[in-house]
């Protein structure tokens, strides 16, 4: 979906992670959407295959490879129809969506990826949490209680509005269960093989109170490390938010963030 058609800034294409359609991106008040369209930017978010309006893949694959390479062709698509006059495409990604976009990256897509960015993804889960995803029922998606949602992805109540994480509710899907466990098994084995082949400049964003992912300095750091090959990389803790930081008081800042990086991925191209 597209805000507004800007000549010459990058198109930013966002991914939304697990449990979550292209609406986590348009939560009222925090949407990333509408603060892109007032930066002047275009900015396309996609539904994953199976989410919202988007076919599951063949045979009901869920794997990180092929949802990139499936999503490597609808981002080509996209530039092809509403690239005139842009340098190229800044790809965004949270959470599982940014595991994904970094297959993306990595795969070198023929349309041009002038930079990666990143939230909401580590490279480390809590024992607890690998435990309790492994523990789930094998027999079909997994939708998280209102109040699991709420104590994993979201920051104490000091850092999000409960209206908030009320209207975010509207963009909720179940998420495969293949997706969850990949994150905690086959993802922490294969990032760093997959971040050394990304070749584009890199930001990247963990939520000093992510539920889902050991959080602290050094493990922000060794995952920046990752990706040798960057030409730069911006990495951050962001202090006073959760998981889902697109839906936090200081989602603006986060956005603005990820904007001016698109912006300056698009000036210092060549």
């Amino acid at each position: 979906m597209a805000t507004t058609d800007v000549a010459g800034a990058p198109l930013v294409v966002a991914l939304h992670g697990g449990g979550y359609h292209r609406g986590y991106f348009d939560v009222p008040g925090h949407s990333l959407l509408e603060l892109g369209a007032a930066a002047g930017f275009r900015v396309f978010t996609l539904d994953r295959p199976g989410y919202g309006v988007s076919d599951p893949l063949p045979g009901g694959e869920t794997t990180f490879a092929r949802q990139a390479e499936a999503l490597d062709a609808t981002i080509g698509a996209v530039w092809a129809e509403h690239g005139e006059g842009s340098p190229g495409v800044v790809l965004l990604g949270h959470s599982i969506g940014g595991a994904i976009a970094v297959h993306i990256a990595a795969r070198h897509p023929r349309w041009p990826l002038l930079g990666l960015s990143i939230h909401g993804v580590g490279d480390r889960s809590p024992a607890h949490i690998t435990d309790a995803w492994h523990a789930l029922p094998a027999d079909g998606p997994v939708e998280l209680p209102a109040e699991q949602r709420r104590a994993l992805l979201y920051g104490p109540d000091g850092t999000v509005d409960a209206d908030a994480v009320e209207a975010a509710k509207a963009a909720v899907e179940p998420v495969p269960l293949a997706e969850m466990l990949e994150i905690v098994t086959e993802w922490p084995a294969e990032v760093a093989g997959l971040a050394a082949a990304v070749t584009a400049p890199v930001q990247y964003t963990l939520a000093e109170h992510d539920g889902l992912w050991a959080v602290d300095e050094s493990r922000v750091t060794a995952f920046a490390e990752y990706f040798g090959a960057a030409p730069w990389v911006d990495a951050r803790l962001q202090a006073g938010a959760g998981h889902n930081l697109d839906h936090h008081r200081l989602s603006s800042a986060l956005h603005l963030r990820q904007l001016a990086f698109a912006a300056e991925c698009g000036a210092r191209l060549g």
